[in-house]
């Protein structure tokens, strides 16, 4: 049986940083792919964050069009607001503010790239580093000692290989976090089904509505918002885009599809599709872990990375950086645990201390927060409290209302304040339920602000009438 330092299941992108990592710091790593070669299932809208060019700035300076032809810059985030008749009402565009710290952020929000593209330039950088990629492998169990402890993978064929330390980067039907008991089995409230469709379209027509000197400059990302389905997100590569949903296990009401279907359906999201010339070209589904905090991510010689532990952002389920970030810590962790002759749980601990006070870990500190809100408000269009069907024609009252001619602007401001103040009880109800942890999450001990709000609001609401 063939050893090495680490063994890491997966070369997904959390796979083969930590493959990389390993390979130049000096250990013996090999990394596993099932499929015949990395990205090969292509079922991500694939949205790089500024944070990988400031986490991993060598490497991701070599992301170009020469290797991923269908990169493009989302220097924009377009949101489409429909109403209850699926009317689009609003269309805002927002860039980087001025509030961002750091290049490349204020340039762009998102750098859109196919997975089948990235996966196999990131697994080669590995490669490179001198790590070994094994692609067409499955591996299906953990080989343990008389202690039970890890000490290794088997593959489908049978196939032993020993390793000091294994590391989980097999997404979120892991046979490594499975196997090694960190976490058997998710809750259907900790998982999110996202069922896309993938449209290809003429690479001049996108350039004309969203390229650098398009109608809608580098708008390469959008969110749909509406009152029929979830938040249901759009990503645009250079040669089609993607456009998708999702909503935790434990709140479908309806089949997914069916909430796809009526948002691709409706009259402005054709008017777009019309516009670049695109076509269906492909149906695509995946499982996601979305948590308002990661599994337990290690044990004795074990520890779980990206969507294998549960990573992914607990607002938009973001998992690409988590699993580069949380593959370097891993590893980082692992450099130092095998100096030292101890990979036990109680050294490995300190994972969790460094994915705990780096990006990734500080994303979760307001996580049960801000998911619930999420939660209650953006994705409670299949719950019996559906808070779009007030959210939608209030912010566009308070957004769009003033953009009218047809009263005197006093005498709009007023129709516009009477309004608002229609949708005041349920606002203050929500905000006060989801919006209040969250505000208290952000600014800690200072908490001044929070009795004038509420005074400001209820000094709105209106007036009961008097007998």
């Amino acid at each position: 049986m063939t050893e090495y330092d680490i063994v890491i299941v997966g070369a997904g992108p959390g796979g083969s940083v930590a493959a990389k990592v390993a390979a130049e710091n000096g250990l013996k790593a090999i990394f596993f792919e099932r499929g015949r070669k990395p990205g090969e299932k292509n079922s991500s809208g694939c949205g790089l964050g500024p944070r990988m060019w400031r986490e991993f700035p060598e490497m991701m300076k070599t992301l170009t069009p020469d290797v991923a032809p269908n990169l493009r810059m989302g220097a924009c985030v377009v949101n489409h607001y429909l109403n209850k008749d699926l009317k689009e009402i609003a269309i805002e565009m927002y860039y980087p503010t001025e509030s961002v710290t750091y290049e490349p952020a204020k340039q762009f929000i998102t750098m859109n790239c196919y997975r089948s593209e990235f996966d196999p330039w990131i697994a080669n950088h590995a490669v490179q580093a001198g790590a070994e990629l094994r692609t067409s492998t499955l591996i299906k169990d953990l080989v343990k000692d008389e202690k039970g402890k890890v000490i290794g993978v088997q593959t489908e064929k049978g196939e032993k290989i020993l390793g000091k330390i294994v590391i989980g980067a097999d997404g979120v039907i892991s046979t490594v976090a499975i196997r090694s008991g960190l976490n058997p089995r998710w809750r259907p409230e900790q998982i999110t089904l996202v069922p896309q469709y993938d449209f290809a379209a003429p690479p001049e027509k996108i350039d004309r509505m969203f390229g650098p000197d398009g109608l809608l400059a580098d708008a390469a990302d959008g969110i749909w918002w509406g009152v029929n389905f979830p938040a249901a997100y759009q990503v645009i590569f250079g040669d089609g885009f993607h456009i998708g949903l999702g909503s935790w296990m434990g709140q479908w009401t309806a089949n997914p599809i069916s909430y796809l279907n009526k948002l691709v359906s409706c009259k402005p999201f054709q008017r777009m599709v019309k516009a670049i010339g695109a076509k269906p070209r492909e149906v695509q589904a995946h499982l996601l872990p979305w948590t308002q905090e990661p599994v337990r991510t290690f044990t004795d010689n074990v520890m779980l990375i990206g969507d294998a532990g549960g990573f992914p952002c607990p607002l938009e389920a973001e998992g690409i950086y988590p699993a580069m970030e949380t593959g370097k810590l891993a590893v980082e962790t692992a450099i130092k645990c095998i100096a030292d002759g101890d990979t036990s749980k109680q050294a490995l601990k300190l994972y969790e201390d460094k994915w705990k006070k780096s990006s990734v870990g500080i994303e979760f500190e307001a996580g049960e927060s801000l998911q619930t809100l999420w939660k209650n408000l953006f994705f409670s269009t299949q719950s019996d409290e559906n808070n779009m069907e007030w959210f939608i024609p209030l912010y566009h009252e308070i957004r769009g209302g003033h953009y009218d001619w047809s009263e005197p602007h006093i005498v709009r401001f007023r129709q516009i304040m009477k309004k608002v103040q229609e949708f005041l009880p349920q606002a203050m109800k929500f905000m006060t339920k989801y919006g209040m942890p969250v505000l208290s999450d952000i600014m800690g001990e200072d908490m001044s602000m929070f009795p004038q709000m509420l005074k400001f609001m209820e000094s709105m609401r209106p007036k009961k009438k008097k007998k």
